[in-house]
């Protein structure tokens, strides 16, 4: 059953429409950026297309990043929030990363290789996906006849776990970390965070939108739900009529009396014989 929306006050830091508005306040953005890279003061950030649907040019797939931006050096960094697991995040963090490069790189302009800035692509994932008990999963390229022999590509996957217990992370991030399973912190750095949603909750436009989102989203899962239920009802009703059907055969019934009993066409209850 498609879960009721969830009520603006109990919104926290791990609610993915709430996460998005405060990663939008630019200096939180970048004091998140810094804290969780463990790098030096980021001058500026540009947010790049915030609404937009990236589309790929051979399929037509669309992806929105929930956070995309580009540091002063043409950096970017995607900050994605993962509610569940899809059993397809290695994939996911790959499909990202190329739509990533496709915007720093787009087409009808001159471009070499060396245009190619770095791309950081940084998941916070609320559950252990690789099940190594770690806040943090840094991925690069690696040779495997020389597992010390890294591609110099600039590119760097990282997942954030929120349920991690162990691993060289900060403070403030394993607080972050915990601030998005809704469990309460004295710390600093995640207060500034919590009180920035506490007046994006309290304004009344983004409250709108969000009940608008929300119950948009909850429409399209209930219809999903309703298009399952009914076709499950409409397999029960074949397998039994198939078993029927095979009861009647069994029993010397004539298929055309079978056909009027069970609604089988002539074919279905033949191929049954």
């Amino acid at each position: 059953m498609a879960e009721k929306i969830k009520r603006i006050e109990d919104l926290t830091l791990g609610d993915e429409y709430l996460f998005e508005t405060v990663m939008q306040n630019k200096e939180l953005c970048k004091s998140f950026i810094e804290t969780f890279l463990e790098i030096p003061d980021i001058v500026d950030i540009e947010y790049v297309n915030a609404e937009e649907a990236y589309k790929d040019s051979f399929d037509g797939k669309g992806v929105r990043f929930d956070i995309y931006v580009k540091g002063q050096d043409g950096v970017a960094y995607v900050v994605e929030l993962q509610q569940s697991d899809t059993n397809e995040i290695d994939r996911r963090l790959r499909y990202y990363e190329s739509m990533s490069d496709s915007k720093q790189l787009p087409k009808g302009i001159r471009h070499t290789y060396k245009d190619l800035k770095d791309s950081y692509i940084i998941f916070i994932c609320r559950k252990d996906l690789y099940e190594k008990g770690r806040y943090r999963y840094t991925f690069r390229t690696t040779c495997v006849e020389e597992p010390g022999l890294k591609l110099d590509d600039g590119s760097y996957k990282i997942v954030f776990n929120t349920q991690g217990t162990h691993g060289d992370v900060s403070e403030d991030v394993k607080a972050f970390l915990k601030a998005v399973e809704g469990m309460k912190t004295e710390n600093t750095f995640v207060q500034k965070f919590e009180a920035f949603a506490k007046e994006v909750k309290a304004n009344e436009k983004w409250r709108r939108g969000y009940m608008q989102t929300a119950s948009r989203i909850k429409d399209k899962e209930d219809r999903a739900e309703e298009r399952g239920m009914e076709k499950g009802m409409e397999t029960g009703a074949k397998e039994k009529a198939i078993e029927i059907a095979k009861n009647g055969l069994e029993n010397g019934v004539d298929i055309q009396t079978i056909i009027l009993m069970t609604g089988l066409t002539e074919e279905e209850v033949r191929s049954l014989d």
